[in-house]
């Protein structure tokens, strides 16, 4: 995700986010998909994305560097390993029980 999120991007960006299969990983790129930034005040900007859907990951900077990008994906890599591994213990907890 970039950029702040809006009224109109509000619903777009939710609807993404449920359409995605589970385990999910969002990362926020750049500080307006972080806090908002300099939009933050302004009328129709409701911040960053945390505001709409679960972040996992934050990638800071104005704009982000290519390395903090990649390092920000590989750590959502990880994240989404570890929920990964999760699902797959509950499913089959589910199954025994």
């Amino acid at each position: 995700m970039t950029g702040s999120v809006n009224e109109k991007s509000k619903h777009v960006l939710k609807t993404l986010y449920e359409q995605m299969p589970n385990p999910k990983v969002v990362v926020a790129i750049g500080i307006c998909a972080c806090s908002g930034c300099v939009f933050q005040d302004c009328y129709n900007v409701l911040g960053g994305a945390d505001k709409v859907v679960p972040v996992d990951v934050y990638v800071p900077g104005c704009a982000a560097r290519p390395e903090s990008i990649i390092d920000g994906v590989l750590k959502a890599c990880g994240i989404l390993e570890e929920k990964y591994a999760q699902q797959k213990n509950t499913q089959q907890q589910a199954i025994k029980a």
